[in-house]
């Protein structure tokens, strides 16, 4: 029978296992194809491509050669069918979207096979549109991808918005526009919608949009240069401001690039870890092997994100074959670019070439490098492989293996029971708040948590005021604790976690100190330079003398005390906005007689800000609903006066 233009063979037999194989082989082909194993319910255990399809099978039937998975899946083998192709490179594209669409449970799975998105601007409009576009390519446009993710396409879009003003509106919303948007306040759009520029001019702005995408960043530069300078010696000081703010945002987007991978062009890479690095418990060594996969896309010299795959094992495998499983299926709905750089040869590399290049009808290397920016790329792709793994090996613990693992770390004589964590929130040194989280070995007891509204700080919130802060937190806690006025804080911690350094440390250890409260363990956990994640230390009070502790990135303790550190503040972060609510609600309308909550809601629902109101006209107003002539009048005069 036939079989997508292709024989198609099928053998069942009563028995199973290396039995059946042994029966099979002499029908088999000699020619190349795919193979599918399935349990006796019809079930695909594995499926798997062969230049010689009787010889690979017939390698199954000498079972003393097999690893312990290998015989597993053969025990439950009860049928084999395959499917016979022209040419090996065929078979191995058959195998990977067979694989991806199967999802056989023996097969290396790539688990997240989404398409990944683009950046269109679209051609189909007389005022061409910028927006992020997922799956088929079927509007008329240019397409700039792929991104990594959506987030890595909203955040090249909003940092492209301030150099290239271009709608993002739908057309729905580009023609029923009376009056500029929000955007062109900000200065992020040019308002076609309302014809404040010529088509000339936004054509122009296009263009410039695009070559940035492609890469041609060093002409746009000097053009907008030249551009500022005229305007200046026009006195026409608001367009030369403009230039130079959309100046200011290149130079910001050009150095967040990275100037050390600059010169890396069209080029997917594939870093791949196991995590033998990185501090993981030899346990999950054993049991599991976790093999992380960082991909970066890298188009006309320019970062577009990276995504980390994990693939699950349970055998002991090679990371090249990893990666020779992996990359077909991550292909199997993506362009490949004329670039694959990879961390370890895929052991089918020219094979893999050859099904591209019938698959996409272009040429595409496969290279390992070894020196200059591409191998610096590959470093960085491991080290963010290794320390994806350590996260997830910090998500697979269980909270009693991280509890004991951060008393090691910490040099703690005892594994604590109760950790709590304290952060502090403020706006703009008004309506501060101190916020308490509690851990125990049974995760996060949300029950427990406690705010404390802060009294009697200086809101100017000078050098020393963060720690007056965090001091009175402790101090009201800790009262509380000794006169049993609360039976909420009735419990007393094992170990305190302070966000912040050694300043915060000191001051919650004097507190403690000053209590009589003892056998209460306390550290700090500070952001390093730039404040980024990553790159903490973890402080003791000084009276220890302990240097401050950095703990590796591929730990999965850090990644444990980020998460602590993190639900501190995110409780904080809550409760101040809870109570800084009232003074976001209230505005200026508020002091209009006659304005309530529902004429308030409908006035921001209608214009957008109390800006957009205070220059709307008294017509305009009246069409609000709830809002009659002589209000709109007050309004109108109130802004005007």
């Amino acid at each position: 029978m036939k079989k997508n233009n292709l024989s198609y063979y099928q053998m069942k037999m009563p028995v199973h296992g290396p039995v059946i194989i042994k029966k099979i082989i002499s029908n088999v082909t000699n020619k190349p194809g795919v193979y599918y194993m399935k349990d006796k319910k019809g079930k695909i255990l594995y499926i798997g491509k062969a230049k010689n399809l009787n010889k690979r099978l017939r390698s199954y039937s000498n079972t003393d050669k097999l690893s312990a998975r290998i015989k597993k899946m053969i025990s439950q083998t009860f049928t084999i069918d395959y499917t016979v192709t022209d040419h090996e490179a065929s078979a191995l594209l058959l195998e990977a979207n067979m694989i991806k669409s199967k999802k056989p449970k023996f097969n290396i799975l790539l688990r997240d096979d989404k398409t990944y998105p683009d950046i269109l601007i679209r051609n189909d409009h007389e005022w061409p549109q910028i927006i992020k576009s997922r799956g088929q390519k079927g509007k008329n446009g240019d397409y700039f991808g792929p991104f990594a993710s959506a987030g890595a396409v909203n955040q090249t879009l909003n940092a492209m918005q301030r150099i290239f003003p271009l709608r993002t509106c739908n057309d729905y919303e580009f023609k029923s526009r009376t009056r500029p948007c929000i955007q062109y306040q900000i200065k992020r759009c040019t308002a076609p919608c309302v014809k404040l520029i010529s088509k000339s001019n936004y054509k122009d702005i296009v263009e410039e949009a695009k070559s940035f995408l492609l890469g041609k960043n060093k002409n746009l530069q000097s053009k907008l240069e030249k551009k500022m300078e005229f305007a200046s010696k026009k006195l026409n000081y608001e367009e030369a401001a403009i230039n130079r703010d959309r100046i200011r945002a290149l130079n910001l987007i050009q150095s967040a690039e990275g100037a050390d991978l600059r010169h890396l062009k069209d080029a997917d890479i594939f870093a791949i870890s196991s995590g033998k690095n990185s501090e993981i418990d030899e346990s999950h060594a054993k049991n599991n092997s976790i093999f992380a996969i960082q991909v970066f896309f890298f188009r006309s010299g320019k970062n577009f994100g990276n995504k980390t795959h994990f693939v699950k094992y349970h055998d002991n495998i090679s990371l090249n074959e990893v990666l020779e499983s992996f990359i077909p299926q991550f292909y199997d709905m993506q362009i490949p670019p004329p670039k694959i750089l990879v961390s370890h040869l895929p052991i089918g590399k020219d094979l893999m070439e050859t099904a591209f290049l019938i698959k996409h009808k272009k040429r595409i290397k496969i290279i390992k490098p070894n020196r200059g920016e591409s191998k610096k790329a590959i470093l960085l792709g491991i080290n963010n492989a290794e320390q994806a793994i350590a996260r997830k090996m910090s998500e697979y613990d269980s909270q009693k293996v991280l509890m004991k693992k951060l008393s090691k770390k910490l040099f703690l004589k005892n594994i604590p029971k109760r950790i709590e964590v304290y952060d502090n929130s403020h706006f703009g040194g008004s309506n501060m708040v101190g916020a308490m989280i509690v851990c125990s070995d049974q995760g996060f007891e949300k029950n427990q948590y406690r705010k404390f509204n802060i009294k009697n700080i200086d809101p100017g919130m000078k050098a020393g005021d963060d720690y007056k802060m965090i001091g009175q937190v402790i101090e009201r806690r800790f009262t509380n604790l000794l006169n049993k006025n609360d039976d909420s804080f009735y419990k007393k911690p094992d170990l305190i976690i302070v966000d912040g350094g050694i300043g915060q440390c000191n001051a919650t250890h004097a507190v403690l100190k000053k209590l009589s409260i003892k056998n209460v363990n306390v550290v700090g956990i500070a952001k390093g330079k730039n404040r980024k994640s990553g790159n903490e230390k973890i402080y003791f009070p000084s009276e220890k003398n302990y240097k401050p502790l950095i703990l590796s990135t591929t730990d999965p303790t850090l990644y444990f005390m980020q998460r602590l550190r993190d639900e501190a503040h995110r409780f904080a972060i809550s409760a101040q906005r809870t109570k800084n609510k009232k003074y976001l609600i209230h505005s200026s309308l508020d002091e209009i007689y006659g304005i309530g909550p529902k004429k308030r809601k409908a006035l921001i629902l209608r214009f957008g800000s109390t800006k957009m109101i205070s220059q709307a006209n008294i017509d305009e107003l009246s069409k609000t609903p709830g809002i009659k002539k002589a209000l709109a009048k007050e309004i109108f005069d109130f802004f005007n006066d």
